[in-house]
């Protein structure tokens, strides 16, 4: 049976590793992570450990660490959202870049696909781009964070100037 887990890019590199690394069975917390090349610590396998528990992967059992991996289906994967996002986003930069061969000073809202202003479908066009990186995982959760409130916001002002004009 295939599981799909999803790893949070919020966790800490170690945390991250000690995951993939130590998925299927329980572990000694100090084997979580490869401390003989030096690049881990007894204690960033301690933190590792504490994180992961802490995120819900599993539980600190004495001085090992169990994964608690439960089968799950999501309704949803990143894949079937990818599936909607990507011809919509490839559709509109069509949309975007016919429309732009055809802007003048004088006619700056040139008749599109579909029939918004201009400057609608430039950020609509921005938050399709943000979300398919997203799903794609070409972004960080900071990077979406920061990033999505000043494109829906620039949104939400392209779609209020047009419902005034």
């Amino acid at each position: 049976m295939t599981h799909h887990i999803v790893i949070s890019s919020a966790l800490s590199t170690g945390a991250r590793e000690a995951l993939t690394d130590h998925l299927s069975a329980p572990c000694r917390i100090s084997d979580l992570l490869d401390t003989s090349a030096g690049t881990w610590t007894l204690e960033d396998a301690n933190a590792a450990a504490a994180e992961l528990a802490a995120a819900g992967y599993g539980y600190i059992d004495g001085s090992d660490f169990q994964f608690d991996v439960v089968p799950h289906e999501p309704s949803l994967l990143p894949t079937d959202t990818l599936d909607e996002l990507v011809p919509a986003l490839a559709a509109v930069d069509r949309i975007v870049s016919a429309a732009d061969a055809i802007r003048t000073p004088e006619d700056p809202d040139p008749d599109n696909g579909l029939h918004v202003p201009f400057a609608i479908l430039m950020q609509l066009q921005n938050v399709l781009r943000l979300a398919a990186y997203a799903q794609q995982g070409r972004l960080s959760h900071a990077d979406i964070n920061s990033q999505l409130p000043a494109v829906a916001t620039m949104l939400a002002r392209a779609v209020q100037e047009a419902v005034v004009a």
